[in-house]
Protein backbone atom coordinates (compact mmCIF):
# COMPACT_ATOMS: atom_id res chain seq x y z
CA UNK A 1 0.00 0.00 0.00
CA UNK A 2 2.48 2.29 0.81
CA UNK A 3 4.57 1.89 -2.00
CA UNK A 4 1.32 3.28 -4.77
CA UNK A 5 1.84 7.18 -3.11
CA UNK A 6 5.54 9.40 -3.22
CA UNK A 7 6.14 10.41 0.06
CA UNK A 8 4.99 14.16 -0.64
CA UNK A 9 1.61 12.94 -2.28
CA UNK A 10 0.45 10.66 1.14
CA UNK A 11 1.93 14.13 2.95
CA UNK A 12 -1.18 15.86 1.04
CA UNK A 13 -3.13 12.85 1.78
CA UNK A 14 -2.97 13.16 5.21
CA UNK A 15 -2.89 16.92 5.65
CA UNK A 16 -6.43 16.67 3.67
CA UNK A 17 -8.18 13.91 6.45
CA UNK A 18 -6.60 16.18 9.62
CA UNK A 19 -7.89 19.38 7.85
CA UNK A 20 -11.54 17.58 6.88
CA UNK A 21 -12.27 20.80 5.07
CA UNK A 22 -11.36 22.30 2.26
CA UNK A 23 -8.24 23.93 2.14
CA UNK A 24 -5.68 26.44 0.26
CA UNK A 25 -1.89 26.20 0.35
CA UNK A 26 -1.75 29.41 2.31
CA UNK A 27 -3.55 28.03 5.14
CA UNK A 28 -2.08 24.77 4.88
CA UNK A 29 1.54 26.59 5.36
CA UNK A 30 -0.04 28.94 7.90
CA UNK A 31 -0.99 26.23 10.52
CA UNK A 32 1.03 23.14 9.47
CA UNK A 33 4.06 24.56 7.42
CA UNK A 34 3.43 22.10 4.66
CA UNK A 35 1.86 22.72 1.04
CA UNK A 36 0.82 20.62 -1.88
CA UNK A 37 3.24 20.44 -4.50
CA UNK A 38 2.19 20.36 -8.18
CA UNK A 39 3.71 16.84 -8.52
CA UNK A 40 1.72 15.63 -5.33
CA UNK A 41 -1.65 17.65 -6.77
CA UNK A 42 -0.97 15.85 -10.11
CA UNK A 43 -0.75 12.49 -8.81
CA UNK A 44 -3.74 12.64 -6.29
CA UNK A 45 -5.73 13.95 -9.02
CA UNK A 46 -4.67 11.47 -11.31
CA UNK A 47 -5.83 8.40 -8.65
CA UNK A 48 -9.06 10.64 -8.02
CA UNK A 49 -7.96 10.73 -4.53
CA UNK A 50 -8.60 14.72 -4.36
CA UNK A 51 -10.54 17.57 -6.44
CA UNK A 52 -9.00 20.94 -6.56
CA UNK A 53 -10.32 24.38 -8.43
CA UNK A 54 -9.98 28.15 -7.82
CA UNK A 55 -11.77 30.09 -4.43
CA UNK A 56 -11.37 33.55 -2.91
CA UNK A 57 -8.32 35.63 -4.12
CA UNK A 58 -7.90 33.15 -6.79
CA UNK A 59 -6.12 30.28 -4.83
CA UNK A 60 -6.23 26.62 -5.54
CA UNK A 61 -8.31 25.02 -2.79
CA UNK A 62 -8.18 21.20 -2.01
CA UNK A 63 -10.43 18.93 -1.41
CA UNK A 64 -10.28 15.00 -0.82
CA UNK A 65 -12.68 12.66 -2.41
CA UNK A 66 -14.46 9.65 -1.07
CA UNK A 67 -11.74 7.76 -2.54
CA UNK A 68 -9.29 9.73 -0.98
CA UNK A 69 -11.05 9.24 2.18
CA UNK A 70 -10.73 5.73 2.01
CA UNK A 71 -7.44 5.64 0.81
CA UNK A 72 -6.51 7.94 3.59
CA UNK A 73 -7.83 5.48 6.22
CA UNK A 74 -5.77 2.88 4.65
CA UNK A 75 -2.70 4.91 5.40
CA UNK A 76 -3.61 3.86 9.01
CA UNK A 77 -1.97 0.58 8.84
CA UNK A 78 0.75 1.32 6.21
CA UNK A 79 3.76 1.95 6.90
CA UNK A 80 5.57 5.22 7.04
CA UNK A 81 7.71 6.50 4.05
CA UNK A 82 11.09 5.58 3.83
CA UNK A 83 13.95 7.81 5.25
CA UNK A 84 11.98 10.00 6.76
CA UNK A 85 12.99 11.97 9.70
CA UNK A 86 10.91 11.05 13.32
CA UNK A 87 8.35 12.89 13.69
CA UNK A 88 6.89 10.82 10.62
CA UNK A 89 7.93 7.85 12.79
CA UNK A 90 5.88 8.92 15.55
CA UNK A 91 2.99 10.36 13.74
CA UNK A 92 2.35 6.60 11.86
CA UNK A 93 2.40 4.97 15.74
CA UNK A 94 -0.11 7.52 16.38
CA UNK A 95 -1.97 6.49 13.20
CA UNK A 96 -1.79 2.80 14.03
CA UNK A 97 -3.08 3.37 17.31
CA UNK A 98 -6.25 5.07 16.05
CA UNK A 99 -6.96 2.56 13.50
CA UNK A 100 -6.67 0.09 16.24
CA UNK A 101 -9.59 1.74 18.14
CA UNK A 102 -11.64 2.73 15.06
CA UNK A 103 -11.46 -1.43 14.76
CA UNK A 104 -12.40 -2.08 18.79
CA UNK A 105 -14.97 0.61 18.96
CA UNK A 106 -16.50 -0.02 14.79
CA UNK A 107 -16.59 3.76 15.11
CA UNK A 108 -15.99 4.96 11.24
CA UNK A 109 -13.24 7.91 10.07
CA UNK A 110 -15.94 10.63 9.66
CA UNK A 111 -16.75 9.67 13.18
CA UNK A 112 -13.65 11.29 14.73
CA UNK A 113 -12.92 13.87 11.55
CA UNK A 114 -16.57 15.40 12.02
CA UNK A 115 -15.44 19.23 12.14
CA UNK A 116 -13.05 20.98 10.04
CA UNK A 117 -9.89 21.48 12.39
CA UNK A 118 -9.23 25.77 12.79
CA UNK A 119 -5.96 25.35 13.34
CA UNK A 120 -3.45 26.03 16.04
CA UNK A 121 -3.88 29.34 15.74
CA UNK A 122 -7.24 29.85 17.30
CA UNK A 123 -6.42 27.98 20.41
CA UNK A 124 -7.54 28.16 23.70
CA UNK A 125 -6.44 31.61 26.02
CA UNK A 126 -3.25 32.52 26.83
CA UNK A 127 -1.30 30.96 30.12
CA UNK A 128 -2.30 34.50 31.58
CA UNK A 129 -5.61 33.19 32.70
CA UNK A 130 -8.94 31.46 31.20
CA UNK A 131 -10.79 34.55 29.31
CA UNK A 132 -13.66 36.28 30.84
CA UNK A 133 -14.28 38.02 26.85
CA UNK A 134 -16.96 35.89 25.08
CA UNK A 135 -15.22 34.28 21.88
CA UNK A 136 -15.54 35.96 18.77
CA UNK A 137 -18.05 33.89 16.87
CA UNK A 138 -17.49 36.29 13.89
CA UNK A 139 -21.38 37.44 14.32
CA UNK A 140 -22.93 40.00 15.66
CA UNK A 141 -23.43 39.68 19.61
CA UNK A 142 -26.50 37.24 19.97
CA UNK A 143 -26.50 35.92 16.65
CA UNK A 144 -24.97 32.55 17.48
CA UNK A 145 -22.25 30.34 15.51
CA UNK A 146 -22.10 30.77 11.83
CA UNK A 147 -24.13 27.64 11.23
CA UNK A 148 -26.90 28.97 13.57
CA UNK A 149 -27.04 32.08 10.75
CA UNK A 150 -27.24 30.15 8.59
CA UNK A 151 -30.12 27.88 9.31
CA UNK A 152 -31.58 31.19 10.46
CA UNK A 153 -30.88 32.78 6.99
CA UNK A 154 -32.38 29.44 4.86
CA UNK A 155 -35.75 29.83 7.51
CA UNK A 156 -35.83 32.74 7.19
CA UNK A 157 -36.02 33.04 3.07
CA UNK A 158 -37.53 29.80 2.17
CA UNK A 159 -41.61 29.80 1.98
CA UNK A 160 -41.69 26.17 3.34
CA UNK A 161 -38.86 23.49 4.58
CA UNK A 162 -36.97 21.98 1.39
CA UNK A 163 -37.11 24.89 -0.57
CA UNK A 164 -34.55 25.88 -2.73
CA UNK A 165 -32.83 28.80 -1.52
CA UNK A 166 -29.65 30.92 -3.63
CA UNK A 167 -26.42 30.53 -1.60
CA UNK A 168 -26.29 34.38 -2.90
CA UNK A 169 -28.82 35.45 -0.88
CA UNK A 170 -27.64 33.30 2.43
CA UNK A 171 -24.19 35.25 1.83
CA UNK A 172 -25.66 38.12 2.25
CA UNK A 173 -27.53 37.91 5.45
CA UNK A 174 -24.17 36.80 6.82
CA UNK A 175 -22.48 40.14 7.25
CA UNK A 176 -19.31 40.54 9.13
CA UNK A 177 -18.47 36.61 8.65
CA UNK A 178 -15.31 36.10 6.49
CA UNK A 179 -15.89 34.28 3.36
CA UNK A 180 -13.72 31.64 4.41
CA UNK A 181 -15.84 30.97 7.45
CA UNK A 182 -18.59 30.78 5.81
CA UNK A 183 -17.84 28.06 3.36
CA UNK A 184 -15.97 26.28 6.07
CA UNK A 185 -19.33 26.16 8.01
CA UNK A 186 -21.49 25.44 4.65
CA UNK A 187 -19.02 22.37 4.50
CA UNK A 188 -19.43 20.76 7.63
CA UNK A 189 -23.22 21.32 7.53
CA UNK A 190 -22.94 19.59 4.12
CA UNK A 191 -20.78 16.48 5.24
CA UNK A 192 -22.86 15.91 8.12
CA UNK A 193 -25.95 15.74 5.85
CA UNK A 194 -27.87 18.75 7.80
CA UNK A 195 -28.20 20.73 4.65
CA UNK A 196 -27.77 19.49 0.72
CA UNK A 197 -26.15 22.12 -1.43
CA UNK A 198 -27.39 21.79 -5.36
CA UNK A 199 -25.65 23.28 -8.66
CA UNK A 200 -28.69 25.46 -10.41
CA UNK A 201 -29.25 23.32 -13.27
CA UNK A 202 -29.86 26.66 -15.57
CA UNK A 203 -26.59 27.25 -15.04
CA UNK A 204 -26.22 29.72 -18.52
CA UNK A 205 -28.72 32.02 -17.01
CA UNK A 206 -27.11 32.60 -13.44
CA UNK A 207 -25.95 36.26 -12.55
CA UNK A 208 -22.49 36.98 -11.54
CA UNK A 209 -23.42 37.91 -7.96
CA UNK A 210 -24.81 33.71 -7.72
CA UNK A 211 -21.61 33.15 -9.36
CA UNK A 212 -19.22 34.74 -7.29
CA UNK A 213 -21.19 32.65 -4.34
CA UNK A 214 -20.92 28.90 -5.05
CA UNK A 215 -19.36 27.07 -3.21
CA UNK A 216 -16.97 24.10 -4.39
CA UNK A 217 -17.88 20.66 -3.05
CA UNK A 218 -16.95 17.51 -4.87
CA UNK A 219 -15.05 19.09 -7.73
CA UNK A 220 -19.13 20.80 -8.63
CA UNK A 221 -19.93 24.45 -8.21
CA UNK A 222 -22.92 24.50 -6.06
CA UNK A 223 -25.59 27.85 -6.11
CA UNK A 224 -28.37 26.46 -3.78
CA UNK A 225 -29.05 25.28 -0.15
CA UNK A 226 -31.98 22.96 1.19
CA UNK A 227 -32.64 22.16 4.53
CA UNK A 228 -35.27 19.58 5.51
CA UNK A 229 -35.52 18.37 2.07
CA UNK A 230 -38.29 15.92 1.89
Amino acid sequence: MAADLSTSARQALLALLVRADRVSNPELRKDYRIEITKSAREELAAAKLIVFGKGPRNAIFYELTDLGWARARAEFRSPPPDRVAGAWLLHYATLRHLAAHLDRTDHQLADVFAEPDPGPSTGGPSTGGPSTDAPDSGAPDGAGSVEDRIRSAYHELAAAPGDLVALAAIRQRLTGVDRTEQDRALTGLDRRREIHLDPDPARHQLTPEARDAAILIGGEAKHLITIGRP
